[in-house]
């Protein structure tokens, strides 16, 4: 398969043009047209990266090499890596990614839960309000999806909300716990046109897992609604955390082999933040030492399964190294994220808000989160995770107030 990639939002590069395929499951991009040599090295870094790594499955001709991006070669992915273009080569910010959250409710009562303290009387965006922001984000340049919640999958009419989006234009993903992740909702959610569902595993465990998520029987639903994604041609994705003990008890090696067994394409890996019910946990941050046992496994996990699945870490792509120089700190960067009452927020860890969507367009809300001094220049490591950031904007927040809180009140 191949595809030709123009740049119409780049001026810099209209006279560009960029031929993606995909041979024998290398992908091959060659430049033509006018471009310096900055943009020869970094397209053929990007491309060089990204085959390094390997895919993790086809989709309709196109290489996978991450739940995270649109298959290359796709439409889809063309306007993904404009944007990469624009932020890498110019400075100027085009937001790939986008979670939108679309209910607050939720079967389990987890000991993490990053949405403890959001509003429960604030009423949640109706299906119109989604489409439009869904729209807004497009139109913004936004290529991939990711609903959350509570549990998307108790919203009935989330296939509709997945339906309003192009797969030209960009991908969707479902962060769920698979309590509802049946064979029929997922055959349901396919055609609709999702892409892929990332499901939470706390532990290796099913005793574990089910305390760790206040419910009974979640685990077998893990279990169960990894075979019924998979069944139906969803991408399969595991989201799990690492806290600093479970990362120096080697926690991620056998959830991998677990996920090796089930099928799963991706395994992701985020840091624990002391948000939402963990904001006053102390000792849970990872160190030095955990960091590095959790980069570690995560390459012995790679080479073991050669890609398949993939473990990706946030303690990675923080690191400032090789490809992950790019990544870094998602918020305001990559990516944003909405709550259910329509908040408009750095990520859906930071509970901080830059206004509502009710009120104000999505552009001019990622505008003014480009221009606050807390989010106005690139940040290679976790905000949330850094000190002097959460003295002055999260440790600052008044108790008892809903949340995410006013940036502006601080």
């Amino acid at each position: 398969m191949e595809l030709e990639y123009g740049f119409p939002n780049l001026p810099e590069l209209k006279n560009l043009r960029i031929l993606v395929n995909n041979n024998n499951g290398k992908i091959r991009a060659s430049l033509q047209g006018n471009y310096s040599l900055r943009t020869w090295i970094l397209v053929k870094s990007y491309f060089t990266f990204h085959n390094k790594i390997g895919f993790l499955s086809k989709f309709n001709g196109s290489n996978v090499v991450s739940m995270y991006l649109p298959p290359i070669p796709s439409l889809a992915h063309a306007r993904m890596f404009e944007a990469f273009l624009s932020s890498v080569l110019y400075k100027r910010l085009i937001p790939m990614a986008v979670t939108i959250g679309v209910t607050n409710s939720c079967q389990c009562s987890c000991v993490h839960c990053s949405a403890e303290g959001r509003s429960k009387t604030m009423p949640v965006m109706t299906i119109e309000e989604l489409k439009n922001v869904t729209q807004q984000c497009l139109d913004l340049g936004i290529t991939n999806f990711t609903f959350t919640g509570g549990e998307p999958l108790l919203r009935t009419d989330l296939e509709e909300i997945i339906s309003y989006i192009s797969p030209k234009q960009a991908i969707s993903i479902v962060f769920t716990n698979a309590l509802e992740l049946t064979t029929q909702r997922a055959h349901a959610l396919k055609k609709a046109g999702l892409f892929g569902v990332h499901i939470s595993l706390d532990s290796s465990e099913p005793t574990e897992h089910n305390r760790l998520r206040g419910k009974k029987g979640a685990f077998l639903s893990v279990q169960e609604g990894v075979k019924n994604a998979l069944k139906v041609g969803l991408m399969v994705g595991i989201s799990t955390y690492a806290t600093r003990e479970k990362a120096l008890k080697h926690d991620i090696l056998p959830i991998a082999d677990l996920c090796a067994q089930w099928g799963v394409h991706e395994i992701s890996v985020f840091d624990a933040i002391q948000t939402g019910k963990m904001k006053d946990q102390e000792g849970i941050l990872l160190d030095r030492k955990a960091r590095q046992i959790l980069l570690d496994d995560s390459n012995k996990i790679n080479q073991k399964y050669k890609g398949k699945p993939r473990v990706i870490t946030q303690t990675w792509t923080n690191t400032g190294k090789g490809f992950s120089r790019f990544i870094g700190c998602l918020a305001a960067n990559w990516q944003f994220h909405i709550t259910a009452q329509g908040d408009f927020t750095p990520c859906d860890f930071t509970p901080l808000s830059f206004g509502n969507i009710r009120e104000e367009s999505v552009k001019n809300l990622w505008e003014k989160i480009l221009h606050h001094p807390a989010y106005c220049f690139r940040k290679q490591t976790c905000r949330m995770q850094d000190t002097n950031f959460r003295s002055k904007y999260i440790k600052t927040i008044p108790k008892n107030v809903d949340l995410p809180y006013s940036i502006y009140k601080l």
